[in-house]
């Protein structure tokens, strides 16, 4: 597939898709998308070409055997149908939710801001906020309804009038995360923000170029605060 015109039009953002030049993502493409015959109703004008099973992989760093062992995997949960969801139990978790923040904003107009009232208020809602963050994550993976619209809609609704964020800053960091995990430069979960360095590359080039934010040496004793 020739995706170098389309890749902007990628509705889960062109870096994503970047973070895997040069390398096999049949892996990562399956576990992104849910619903593959539509997705490949889509891709059928970007197809140049069919390689042959006996075509040599070109990604050599891909371990053969560890992938197959991932396939058998997921073959397996799929069969014993792991990966099936029952929305109805999503939409009442996304009632109580609601029923948590309406509770909390009730007894401020009713009840005032005495610090007991208060304290209480501050519980519900961060009960409330902490359930939506895990909430909306669910359906920002499209793993609740079988079509993606319906995922969307509901994500939008969590994050945006819930949580108070946006969707697609969320997905544009969380889908490098998961196609990533703990690649740096190209998780954005591993962005230390200069406070740290991290990984094998990070420290020589900071070295290099003679970086110094924070005293890095050092960086074992403040980890903790």
């Amino acid at each position: 597939y020739n995706v170098s015109q389309w890749v902007k039009r990628h509705p889960g953002g062109l870096r994503i898709i970047g973070h895997y030049a040069g390398e096999d993502a049949t892996e990562a493409f399956t576990a992104f998308h849910p619903d593959l015959p539509l997705v490949r109703k889509y891709m059928k004008p970007l197809l140049i070409g069919e390689l042959e099973a006996s075509e040599p992989s070109l990604d050599r760093q891909k371990n053969a055997a560890l992938v197959e062992d991932f396939r058998a995997l997921r073959e397996r949960l799929e069969a014993e149908g792991c990966f099936k969801t029952q929305p109805l139990f999503f939409i009442l978790h996304l009632s109580h939710i609601l029923l948590l923040e309406a509770i909390a904003l009730m007894m401020v107009c009713y009840l005032g801001t005495g610090w007991i009232n208060t304290a209480v208020v501050a519980v519900l809602l961060a009960t409330a906020q902490s359930q939506a963050g895990w909430l909306q994550h669910d359906f920002g993976h499209l793993s609740v309804f079988k079509t993606s619209r319906w995922n969307h809609f509901v994500h939008k609704f969590i994050i945006g009038h819930v949580k108070g964020a946006s969707a697609g800053w969320w997905n544009h960091r969380h889908f490098q995360h998961h196609a990533k995990p703990n690649v740096f430069k190209k998780d954005p979960d591993v962005n230390m923000l200069n406070a740290f360095v991290v990984g094998k590359v990070q420290p020589v080039e900071y070295g290099v170029k003679k970086i110094k934010h924070l005293p890095y040496n050092h960086q074992h004793k403040y980890f903790f605060f």
